[in-house]
């Protein structure tokens, strides 16, 4: 894991990023697979794709519940 200095500024409003201990080879590797032209680009939708998988792995979840559950009614 690589240190990236700490910026003051951001791509959003009321954001201060800290940026102590993030793995600098894989966030290259990000930028290079997306396309993300920055850094905070890249973590940004890091973090959108991981919670976007984890939210549609709980909804498959939620809905194979719901069809145990209307099978064992039937």
């Amino acid at each position: 894991m690589g240190v990236v200095e700490s910026r003051p500024d951001t791509e959003e409003e009321n954001v201060t990023p800290t940026w102590d201990d993030i793995d600098t080879d894989a966030l290259r590797e990000t930028m290079r697979f997306s396309g993300a032209q920055s850094e905070v680009e890249a973590i940004n939708l890091a973090l959108r794709v991981y919670a976007a998988r984890h939210r549609s792995r709980a909804e498959a979840d939620r809905e194979r519940e719901r069809r145990i559950a209307q099978r064992r009614a039937s």
